[in-house]
Formats: C-alpha cells, sequence, structure tokens
C-alpha cells in the first residue's frame, strides 16, 4: 500500500543554539538578593510577588504565596526564573548604556544583545537570577520600554494522559475496522498520492529518539536544533510521521514527510521563541504537545513568544507561513482553550480529540478558540505509535496524539498544493471539516450557516477530503482587521451577581470575520469568579470564561480569541457581558476593545465562487444559492435569512468589486 520511501540525507547540527551577548565590565559587589525576602517579578505580562530560592544562580524555583477568599492562604505556585532579561527594543546601544550604569547594583559582568528569535527584541544575559530581576526592575523603572520582563515562567507539562495500556496493535486513528467512520480517513488520502513527501513536520518539545528504527530514515538533523529525547516527543513524531512500507512497528500519517525536532516546551521563553522560528525557511508545520498546566488557572506568556508566532506565520515559509498545531489540551470540566495563551492565540491551530467512538474525548478541554479535532485516546482505545529504546506503545494519547495527527493531515495537503498559506489552510480545514458526532447538543450553527461547537470547533478533520480541497484551492483574499477601539467602563463588578454587567461597543468597519479577539483589563481578587461572554452584532455567543477555581488576580490587556463567528460580517454591535459568579472576591472592569481579522466582507459574496475575480459567474453562484435557500452563499447582510436585502447587497458588491492588494 505504500509507496517507495525517500530517505533524506543531512548531518546534525554539532553547535548547541545559544543567545549570547557582548559584555561590560561593572564593579563587583555581592549579590544582594536575600532568599527569604519577597521580591517584585515582572514575568509574562504581569508582576509577581515571588520568594527567590536562590538569586545567585543562573536559574532558581520561586514560590509565589497569596491570600485566598476569606484571607485563607492558598496554594503555593511554582515558576522558574532564569537570569536572562527581555526587553522590547531596537536600541541595543543605548540599553548597552544604561546596563552599565546599573554598574554598583551589579557583581558581575552582563551581555546584552539582540534577539534571535523575533527582530526589536533584546536578550540580557545577567550572571544570577537575581541581577536579572534588579536590571528588570531599574529598567521597567525608567518607562522607557514597551515590555521588560524576567525571562521565566511555570513548567510546562506535555499534553499526553497516562491512559491504560491497549495493547492491541491497531493503527485504528489511520484505519478504524471497528468504527469505519471514526479515523482520520487516511486510505483515502494515500489513494490519492498523498504521503507527506516534500514536507517538513516539526516536534517542538525538546526531542525525539531519532535513531529510532521507525523515524532515522525520515529524520532530518540538518533543519533540526541539537536536543535530547523523550518517550513523550517519540511518540508524537510516530503519530506525524513514522516511516511506511517497511514492514515494522507504527506508520505515520505523513509517513514520507521529513522529521526535525526543536527544543521546545520550556519555561525560558526564549528557548521557546527560537524554537518557533527556527528554519522556518525548511520546516513547514511545527507541532505543539505541549503548554501550560491544565489546571483551569488564567495563564500568560511573553510577549517575546506572542511575537515569535506572529513571525513564524507571517514569514515563514517564504512568506506563505510555517503552520503551527497545538494541543487544545486535556484539563476539561475546570480548564478551557481559552485560558492557554499559546493554543488560543490566532495563529495557532487549537486541536482537540475525539476517540475511536468518534466522540469527545473524556479530558477534551472547550473552547472559543477550538479549531478542529482529531482522533486520540478518550473512549475506548489510545492510539499506537513510536516510543524510545527502539520501542512502540499502544498507550499514547490526549490531544498530545490529537494535535500531531492533524499536522500529518497539514502535510498530506501541503504535498497536495506547497502554495497554500496559513490562512488557506485554516479555512480549508474549516470548509472540509466533519461533523462528529452530530446528536451532540453543543452544536450550534452562526449567522453565517457554520456548524460550530466548544468541544469540537468546526469537526474533525477528514484528511482526504482536505487534500481534494487543497488540490483546487484559490488563495483566500488578503487579511484585513478592524477594532472597536477602546470601551472605557471604568465600573465595580458586582460581587456574586449573576446579571453582573454588560457593555456594547461598535465595530464601524464591515470584515468577514475569521477570528475576532476581545482583549479586556480589570482588577479582581479571584479571576476564578467571572464569567464572560461576547456577543457577535449576528448573535453568536462566545463563552471565553467560566467560573472556576482559579486564584489568579486581575487581567492585563488579557487576549481571548474566538473563531464561533467565522463568515459572520463583524459590522455592528458587540456585546461584552461579564458576572462575577462567587462572594467575598471582588472586583472593577476598567476597559476593554474588539479586534476582527479576516477578509474585507463585499468579497465574500460578490466573489461567490471564491477565485479572486468579479464576473457572471458569481451572478449565476449567487442566483442558485439565493434560489436554494443556502445562507452560506446568498445571506450577504448575514442576518441569518435571505430576502431582497441580500440581492441589493450583492449587487452592490458586485458592482464596487473587490479590493487588490497594495
Amino acid at each position: 500500500m505504500f509507496g517507495r520511501l525517500g530517505h533524506r540525507a543531512g548531518s546534525r547540527l554539532s553547535a548547541i543554539v545559544c543567545v549570547c551577548g557582548i559584555a561590560g565590565g561593572v564593579a563587583a559587589a555581592p549579590n544582594s538578593a536575600a532568599v527569604n525576602e519577597p521580591r517584585e517579578v515582572p514575568i509574562n505580562g504581569r508582576t509577581a510577588n515571588l520568594l527567590i530560592e536562590d538569586a545567585g544562580a543562573r536559574t532558581s524555583a520561586a514560590i509565589e504565596t497569596r491570600a485566598g477568599k476569606g484571607g485563607a492562604a492558598l496554594p503555593a505556585r511554582t515558576v522558574q526564573l532564569t537570569n536572562r532579561v527581555i526587553v522590547k527594543t531596537n536600541d541595543l546601544d543605548s540599553l548597552r548604556t544604561r546596563v552599565g550604569g546599573l554598574g554598583k547594583a551589579l557583581p558581575e559582568a552582563v551581555g546584552v544583545s539582540a534577539s534571535d528569535a523575533v527582530p526589536g527584541y533584546a536578550v540580557i544575559d545577567a550572571a544570577s537570577v537575581g541581577e536579572a530581576v534588579s536590571i528588570a526592575s531599574s529598567l521597567r523603572a525608567t518607562g522607557m520600554y514597551e515590555s521588560v520582563e524576567v525571562a521565566g515562567g511555570a513548567m510546562p507539562t506535555l499534553r499526553g494522559p497516562n491512559e491504560p495500556n491497549l495493547a492491541n496493535g491497531t493503527i485504528w486513528h489511520l484505519r478504524n475496522l471497528l468504527n469505519p467512520v471514526a479515523d482520520i480517513n487516511a486510505d483515502g488520502a494515500w489513494d490519492m498520492g498523498y504521503t507527506g513527501a516534500g514536507v517538513t513536520v516539526s516536534v517542538v518539545e525538546g526531542g525525539y529518539q531519532d535513531s529510532h528504527p521507525d523515524l532515522v530514515a525520515n529524520n532530518d538533523a540538518s533543519a533540526s536544533q541539537v536536543v535530547g529525547q523523550s518517550s513523550h516527543g517519540t511518540g508524537v513524531a510516530g503519530i506525524m510521521a513514522a516511516v511506511g512500507d517497511n514492514g515494522i512497528g507504527a506508520v505515520g500519517l505523513a509517513y514520507n514527510a521529513a522529521l526535525t525536532e526543536m527544543d521546545g516546551a520550556s519555561f525560558d521563553p526564549t528557548t521557546n521563541a527560537l524554537s518557533f522560528t527556527f528554519m522556518n525557511s525548511v520546516n513547514d508545520i511545527k507541532n505543539n504537545s505541549w503548554g501550560p498546566s491544565d489546571n483551569g488557572n488564567l495563564h500568560s506568556y511573553s510577549t517575546l513568544e506572542r511575537d515569535a508566532i506572529a513571525d513564524s506565520v507571517n514569514n515563514g515559509r517564504g512568506g506563505l507561513g510555517t503552520i503551527i498545531c497545538w494541543a487544545a489540551g486535556n484539563g476539561t470540566p475546570s480548564d478551557r482553550v481559552d485560558y492557554d495563551p499559546y493554543a488560543s492565540n490566532r495563529h495557532t491551530f487549537a486541536i482537540g480529540a475525539i476517540g475511536d467512538g468518534d466522540t469527545e474525548a473524556w479530558y477534551n478541554e472547550l473552547g472559543s478558540s477550538m479549531l478542529v479535532v482529531t482522533h486520540s485516546s478518550g473512549n475506548s482505545r489510545s492510539t499506537y505509535s513510536t516510543t524510545t529504546s527502539d520501542g512502540y506503545t499502544s498507550n499514547f494519547g490526549g490531544t498530545s496524539s490529537a494535535s500531531p495527527l492533524a499536522a500529518g493531515a497539514i502535510a498530506l495537503a501541503l504535498e497536495a498544493n506547497p502554495a497554500m498559506t496559513w490562512r488557506d489552510m485554516m479555512h480549508a480545514l474549516v470548509d472540509t471539516a466533519r461533523m462528529c458526532d452530530p446528536a451532540d447538543p453543543d452544536w450550534t450553527t452562526n449567522a453565517a450557516g457554520q456548524d460550530v461547537s466548544y468541544k469540537f470547533g468546526f469537526g474533525a478533520i477528514d484528511a482526504a477530503a482536505l487534500c481534494a480541497a487543497a488540490e483546487t484551492w484559490t488563495p483566500v483574499a488578503a487579511e484585513v482587521s478592524a477594532t472597536s477601539g477602546v470601551e472605557t467602563v471604568n465600573t465595580a463588578i458586582p460581587d456574586n451577581n449573576p446579571v453582573g454587567l454588560t457593555r456594547t461597543t461598535i465595530v464601524a468597519d464591515d470584515v468577514t470575520i475569521e477570528s475576532f479577539e476581545l482583549v479586556m483589563n480589570l482588577t479582581h481578587t479571584y479571576v476564578g469568579d467571572l464569567s464572560i461572554k461576547v456577543t457577535s452584532p449576528q448573535g453568536t455567543e462566545s463563552i471565553v470564561s467560566a467560573p472556576r477555581a482559579d486564584t489568579t488576580e486581575d487581567m492585563v490587556d488579557y487576549v481571548f480569541t474566538s473563531l464561533r463567528s467565522w463568515g459572520e460580517s463583524s459590522q455592528g454591535v458587540w456585546t461584552v457581558e461579564i458576572a462575577d459568579m462567587a462572594n467575598l472576591d471582588t472586583g472593577s472592569w476598567q476597559d476593554f476593545s474588539i479586534n476582527v481579522y479576516g477578509t474585507a466582507a463585499r468579497c465574500a459574496f460578490a466573489d461567490c465562487d471564491a477565485n479572486g475575480v468579479i464576473n457572471l459567474d458569481d451572478l449565476d453562484c449567487f442566483v442558485a444559492g439565493f434560489l436554494s435557500g443556502d445562507v452560506a452563499t446568498a445571506d450577504c447582510d448575514g442576518n441569518g435569512t435571505i430576502n431582497l436585502d441580500d440581492i441589493d447587497c450583492f449587487v452592490a458588491g458586485f458592482i464596487a468589486g473587490c479590493p487588490t492588494e497594495d
């Protein structure tokens, strides 16, 4: 069944990728950071009060303690701090001078260098964690920099639950003989001739066993970072691209794709950022089966990581965009995709999980930013893949397995059409996703006629349907954006009151929505009390926060992302509701804004056949949709019904034509 395997050659890089700087001498003095006194540390977009275990070390654990409801002590949180400071600036010389002026506070030399991951950032390498905190505090106090943070964070967790071993050896997620609908339709894509040849998929989490007999032939060391290995990463690699047609072990969905490995899944944001941007001229798809702990807390990440992800999709693959798949998380019922800034970033593909019964996996998280799902553990069986020591496991699963399966399907589609952009691929996934478990009550239809679910996103990936769409794909129009601007609220949130506060804002521009962001600013001593919901102008709801046991304080420019209004018009009144659902803790809502991303709205209907040109074919397409009652095609004004107003709307767009890129 499998075609001949093409071997990939390449020698492993011998140089260790590092961030180093230009040292400047300063006066020697003892490190004054006491280990028993909490210090204010700017980290990942907030300021945390941390008790540093060893301020004189280059990395150290730090403890954050807080009081909870009624003043009761809450479990301590542990983060890892490094000796690095990340500064958003283009003026390295000025920064070096300013850091050099801190000499009396610094016992050893420091280095200042440009970030290797994203332009416009500098990395300061201090001699210790304590020095890094001192430097960061001093630089923030100047008010001259948009962002100053100590590099560090919570230790990430790999997203693979410890499921019972189901040692039947069947790779059912590719070919399910017991329930044929409940697989990714690998046979359909393979029968079309697609095996991932010419596409490179990357494991971003610290490495896999690249010498494994079922991986070594596809391993491309020349486009990899020098990293170690883990059983988890080896399982991820096997799901994507274990070798086919060799008569042993597992087989990946994209079994002729090249495999690379990146040093991600770190508490150090500089390591993660570099893994996102490393050799994106070669690495087409980067899979991330990791993230913050699935504990229901509202998590944050560094601006460096955020901008590195954006740089990857904007500049990777020669401007087409490196595609970043992200495991949506295993923390239901308390956790949501919305609380993970990596998986809910509008530039990443959040991938959830269904099981071998084609129903929701028990651990699968809900979320407004969920894109699609694929098959993994969670009903009756776990997935089968490679593991370390040249071995195999039938005990792999979680969204850790679902995400690389999606990456494998995307690799097949990129083989079918290498010119697809990251947005093209997102559209193709939405267009071809299959409604899994159609009886599940979570399914709803938005105002654009699109079926969507908090559990399943737009549905399950069908690899054959995705490849068929890729073969004849017409590029999506250029991305445009619109914003409401900042709406000031400055009102106390009623405590323990489900009515809460409701505010509206207007987006004047007409954009056909792909995603939108709610940017929130509020103070609150226990954000787990809060329920937050956004309603689009066409009436589609997006829940982005639900009550839970989350002791996090405040939201500062916190970004929630939703895909649930896909295809709707942005124009009109947006509604945001927030309610405090428990007593004792209180807060105030400062402001919010809505940012919308998509395509110019009139093209969505005037260019009915989506080929980038408006002509009589589009008129025929619209008329056919109008007469058949196809809301997605003919509801031009986006109000959920088809009537004469839609004809007027279409004619106006037809006459105006589609905008062209500058």
